[in-house]
């Protein structure tokens, strides 16, 4: 296929406006489902923060203490991937038993009540938690109030790998898409250029001399350039016909002069000047063959592809009337031409060459033909 053809470009634009298209789209859709997975996150965590703090008081020692734990089991298995934490300055910390013997250490506590944090952190076993922090003012039994921070996780890999496999899927969704969408976009492409093709057919036929003008129906946007061509050939056409008609001028212009050249010749040779009658003679010869020569020449410069002829027909034809010339029925004429030869020379152009061309053959062939 030719890496210069308006197909190969097409399909080449295609390719890409569908890989750039489908790359925003999967780098956009993995974001946005990894925003969401992080607000489902989010909104979890806070049902077990609601959970937890609704049983969380302060006894007279200001030790904390807690009465509800959360409902999930996995806030009691050891490194059971979520966790729960209440710190209050001055106290032992109280922890899930998820935690085992470990503990948060709490970077950036909230410093009022509605502040959220929800960030990445250490967590047991080596392992990242997403943690959601937040403070809460408790009263205590003697009147007063202190701050806790609670904090509630949950192993970064759950999501990470929740993630990674909506990645992969839409990986292969969208390359499964890509190749739907390229196979239609190219499948509209050869469609959508057709009708070139079909131009380019009545293009050839119009050079080859199969069809005179570009026919059949075009789209618009091609019609206006076809209208051109038939323009562009239609003055070619009068151009020929100009230049034929002026060769034939030329050709009676200058053919009544040699006539009287040869006449002259007569009456000198007539007063006894036979050697001048002779140069005139062979000098008004010279021309005339120059004049022959040239105009055919001049024909064979115009010829143009449209017009084509059969060489059979015309051989024939002027085999026929070379029979009936002087020694033309004494000579012996053979034809070997396939009757699908075509030339592109104008009927009356081959008429004339070969006329040409077969008279000298009889003039001056010996048997054969």
């Amino acid at each position: 296929m030719n890496s210069g053809s308006l197909r190969v470009r097409l399909t080449i634009l295609a390719a890409a406006t569908i890989s750039i298209s489908l790359i925003i789209a999967g780098v956009g859709f993995y974001y946005l489902f990894k925003k969401h997975v992080e607000q489902f996150v989010l909104a979890e965590l806070n049902t077990y923060f609601e959970q937890l703090v609704s049983g969380v008081s302060i006894n007279k020692e200001g030790a904390l203490q807690t009465e509800v734990m959360p409902s999930d089991p996995r806030f009691n298995q050891p490194l059971g991937g979520l966790y729960w934490q209440i710190d209050l300055a001055g106290s032992e910390s109280l922890r899930s038993r998820s935690l085992w013997d470990e503990k948060f250490n709490v970077p950036t506590p909230p410093e009022t009540a509605e502040e959220n944090h929800l960030h990445v952190m250490a967590g047991p076993g080596d392992k990242e938690v997403f943690a959601l922090e937040r403070l809460l003012i408790v009263p205590t039994e003697n009147g007063g109030e202190k701050k806790i921070v609670v904090t509630i996780g949950l192993d970064r890999d759950r999501v990470q790998n929740a993630v990674s496999s909506f990645s992969r899927e839409i990986t292969f969704g969208l390359g499964a898409l890509y190749a739907a969408l390229l196979a239609s976009s190219i499948g509209v492409i050869l469609r959508g250029l057709k009708p070139l093709a079909a131009l380019q057919q009545q293009v050839e036929k119009l050079r080859t001399g199969a069809s005179m003008r570009i026919e059949d129906v075009h789209p618009s946007e091609v019609s206006s350039l076809v209208q051109e061509v038939n323009a562009l050939v239609e003055g070619r056409e009068r151009q020929l016909d100009r230049a034929r008609q002026q060769a034939g001028n030329l050709a009676h212009g200058l053919k009544t002069p040699l006539t009287v050249l040869s006449t002259i010749a007569d009456d000198v040779e007539a007063t006894g000047l036979s050697e001048s009658a002779r140069d005139i003679r062979f000098s008004s010869s010279q021309m005339r063959d120059l004049v022959d020569r040239e105009l055919a020449r001049s024909r064979m410069a115009t010829f143009h592809a449209s017009h084509r002829s059969t060489l059979l027909p015309a051989l024939e034809r002027v085999v026929a009337v070379s029979r009936k010339a002087p020694r033309g029925d004494a000579m012996q004429w053979k034809i070997d031409v396939p009757p699908d030869v075509v030339v592109s020379i104008d009927p009356i152009d081959l008429f004339e060459i070969l006329g040409n061309l077969l008279d000298n053959a009889r003039k001056h062939g010996n048997t054969l033909v």
